[in-house]
């Protein structure tokens, strides 16, 4: 039972403090679960968010369920997903109500350019905290230049930018262990 009341809480405070949604999420998730938590690993949370990027959903609340099933079964996540819902959904109803009335509002519109800004940081700083995990050779460096690249400048879904990063992960693997053959 405990568990379950400390998987509830992590993510009821990463929904709850995080602005901006999924991947402004991923830097408190990772903190959580791997730093504060133990419940995994750098490595690990970077499949979770690889896999939960690659399909439908939206990325927290996909992580949510993962890391919980991962760490408490099914009904662990099933409370990680209320968790992390139910602040968004609680705050939604207050703002709504109130920007109904305020929304053309001078200060309202600033602090919501200031919020955008902090978004957009906090989403490069989980990119860069992640990287220092993930790209650990030239193979990797390379993998995540054209990923990006497909990605933004291709305006290729980024699933297809997944499956190309592991299948070129594959056939690397596949090349070295044939040079120390």
């Amino acid at each position: 039972m405990k568990l379950f009341t400390q998987l509830f809480f992590v993510f009821f405070k990463i929904g709850a403090f995080t602005f901006g949604g999924g991947y402004a999420m991923l830097p408190l998730i990772q903190k959580e679960v791997v730093t504060r938590q133990k419940w995994l690993t750098d490595e690990e949370i970077l499949d979770i968010f690889a896999i939960c990027q690659s399909v439908p959903g939206v990325i927290s609340i996909n992580s949510a369920i993962f890391i919980g099933r991962r760490v408490a079964g099914t009904l662990g996540a099933v409370i990680s997903a209320l968790g992390v819902i139910l602040p968004s959904f609680i705050i939604i109803l207050v703002i709504a109500s109130v920007l109904v009335t305020y929304r053309q509002n001078p200060i309202i519109d600033k602090v919501f350019t200031g919020i955008r800004a902090a978004y957009a940081a906090l989403i490069l700083l989980a990119a860069i905290k992640m990287s220092k995990k993930a790209i650990l050779n030239k193979v990797g460096i390379a993998i995540a230049i054209v990923s990006f690249a497909l990605v933004v400048l291709l305006d290729i879904h980024a699933l297809w930018a997944v499956i190309f990063g592991g299948a070129i992960g594959i056939i690397s693997n596949l090349y070295k262990g044939r040079q120390k053959q």
